[in-house]
C-alpha cells in the first residue's frame, strides 16, 4: 500500500565482513551505496561543514582525571539523566620538531623586488633568465659571473642595469633586496649564507647543499635571518602538480607514489658527478623528485632504502631505485635511471590512494581515475618555473611564509644524503630534520 520501510542500522553494510573490513575490497556503488566506510565519511564531512551539529547531544564533559565518574553516570550508579558523555583531555602543545620558525621581520611586505643574479651560465640563460625577464613586479638590477663576460652579454640581453664579475658587489648593493643564485652546486651554500647575512631574500637553484656540514651552516643562517629563502624545486608549482594535489586533497589514506625518471647518460667525469663539485646526481638532481614526493605526501621523508645497478666503470650511482617512507604512512619510490634512451619521455608519476589512481606524464598530461570515471588534462609542458618565481616574488611583496616550508627544504636535502648513505651501506637510513 505504498509503504516505505526505513531501517536504522549501526555502521552499515560491510560491518563484520572480513573481506571488506580487513582486505579493503569495497562494494560497488551500484550494489551498495552506503557502506560502513561511506557512512562514517559522510557524517564526518557533514560535521566538518557545520551541517550536522552534535554539540547539543553532549550532556556531560568529564576530565580524564575523574573518568570513573563518567562510567558511574552511564551505568546508572549516579542517578543523572544523560545522553552524550565525553571524557576530556588536557591540551598538549606539540613541539614542531625540525620546523624553522620564521622571524617577525619575514612577514613584513616589500613594496617591490629588486633582483640581483649570481651566475650567467647555460642553465641561467636557457631557463631562468627568460622567465625573470618576463616576470611581473620584478626589477632586474645586477648580474654577476666569474669572468664578467657572460654577465655582460646576459645583462644586455635581459635588461639588467649593470653586470659585474664580483658576487660581493651584488651582495653589497643596497638597491638589491633579493638574489637568485644560479651558480655551480658547490657554491650554493656559501652564497646563500652570505646573501642571508646581507639581508637579501634568496632564490637558490637546487641543491640547497651538497653535504651535511654545508647544510648545517645554511640552517643556522636561515634560523637567524629576517629574510626568506626558497630552493628551485619548481615541479611542485606546475599546473599539473596543482591539479594532482587537488585530486588528492581530501584523501584519508596514505599514498603510494612511483616516480620514474629517464635521466639520460652523463660520463663519470662530468662536473655534476664529482662529489665535491656537483654532489653527484642523487644529491644534485634527484632532489627534485624527492621534493615532489614530499609535496604530495605533505611532509619530508623519515627513512630511505636505496639500491643501484652496478656502475661497471660506465655509470656513477645514477641507476638507482630509492624507497622513501613518510610520517603519515605514505610510501614513495624514485627510480632514477641513466641507462635508457633519451628519445623516450623523461618523467612519469603514478599515484595510488584510496580507490583513486593518477598518472602524470612528463608534465604534459594528467590522467585521473576514480569510481571508474577517467579524466585527462593536457597542456603544453610546464614544469613550474614561471609559477615558482611568481610565488617567490609574491612572498616578498606580501610578507608571510616562504613558498616552500623550511622543514621540507631541509628534509628533502637530508633525504638525498641519506639515500646515498643507504646505497653505499646497503641498509636503510633514518632521516632526521
Amino acid at each position: 500500500k505504498e509503504l516505505s520501510f526505513i531501517n536504522s542500522r549501526s555502521y552499515g553494510p560491510g560491518r563484520y565482513d572480513t573481506v571488506y573490513e580487513e582486505q579493503g575490497i569495497d562494494y560497488p556503488y551500484g550494489f551498495v551505496r552506503w557502506t560502513e566506510g561511506r557512512n562514517f565519511q559522510a557524517v564526518v564531512d557533514l560535521m566538518a561543514e557545520g551541517k550536522l551539529n552534535v554539540a547539543p547531544l553532549i550532556t556531560h564533559r568529564v576530565p580524564i582525571q575523574k573518568a570513573p565518574q563518567a562510567y558511574e553516570i552511564i551505568t546508572g550508579k549516579r542517578k543523572e539523566s544523560f545522553l552524550g558523555v565525553l571524557i576530556t583531555y588536557p591540551g598538549v602543545r606539540k613541539k614542531e620538531e625540525g620546523k624553522l620558525l620564521i622571524s617577525s621581520g619575514l612577514r613584513r611586505p616589500s613594496a617591490s623586488v629588486q633582483l640581483g643574479v649570481l651566475g650567467a651560465g647555460l642553465y641561467a640563460n636557457a631557463t631562468l633568465l627568460p622567465i625573470l625577464h618576463k616576470g611581473r613586479d620584478l626589477e632586474l638590477v645586477g648580474i654577476a659571473s666569474a669572468g664578467g663576460v657572460h654577465a655582460k652579454l646576459s645583462g644586455a640581453k635581459y635588461g639588467f642595469k649593470y653586470a659585474t664579475s664580483s658576487d660581493e658587489e651584488i651582495l653589497r648593493d643596497r638597491g638589491i633586496n633579493a638574489v637568485a643564485i644560479l651558480t655551480r652546486h658547490d657554491t650554493h651554500a656559501d652564497l646563500a649564507i652570505r646573501a642571508l647575512k646581507a639581508g637579501k631574500h634568496v632564490f637558490l637553484e637546487k641543491p640547497l647543499a651538497i653535504d651535511s656540514k654545508q647544510l648545517d651552516r645554511v640552517v643556522r643562517a636561515m634560523k637567524s635571518s629576517r629574510t626568506l629563502l626558497t630552493v628551485g624545486f619548481n615541479r611542485r608549482f606546475s599546473p599539473h602538480a596543482r591539479l594532482l594535489a587537488k585530486f588528492l586533497q581530501d584523501r584519508v589514506e596514505p599514498l603510494h607514489v612511483h616516480y620514474r625518471i629517464n635521466a639520460g647518460y652523463l660520463p663519470p667525469t662530468h662536473w655534476t658527478q664529482q662529489e665535491k663539485i656537483g654532489g653527484g646526481r642523487i644529491i644534485g638532481e634527484a632532489c627534485h623528485f624527492v621534493d615532489f614526493l614530499t609535496f604530495l605526501a605533505g611532509g619530508a621523508p623519515t627513512s630511505v632504502m636505496a639500491h643501484a645497478l652496478p656502475d661497471e666503470d660506465k655509470y656513477h650511482e645514477d641507476n638507482v631505485s630509492m624507497t622513501f617512507t613518510f610520517p603519515e604512512g605514505s610510501v614513495g619510490v624514485v627510480d632514477y635511471l641513466a641507462n635508457g634512451d633519451r628519445s623516450f619521455p623523461k618523467e612519469r608519476v603514478e599515484v595510488f590512494c584510496g580507490g583513486r589512481i593518477a598518472v602524470l606524464d612528463d608534465f604534459v598530461s594528467l590522467q585521473t581515475i576514480e569510481n571508474g570515471r577517467k579524466k585527462v588534462y593536457r597542456a603544453a609542458q610546464d614544469k613550474g618555473w614561471k609559477d615558482e618565481i611568481a610565488a617567490f616574488v609574491q612572498s616578498i611583496r606580501e610578507g608571510g611564509d616562504p613558498p616552500i616550508p623550511y622543514e621540507q627544504l631541509i628534509g628533502v636535502t637530508r633525504a638525498t644524503f641519506a639515500a646515498v648513505e643507504s646505497l653505499r651501506k646497503n641498509s636503510p637510513s633514518i632521516i632526521t630534520v
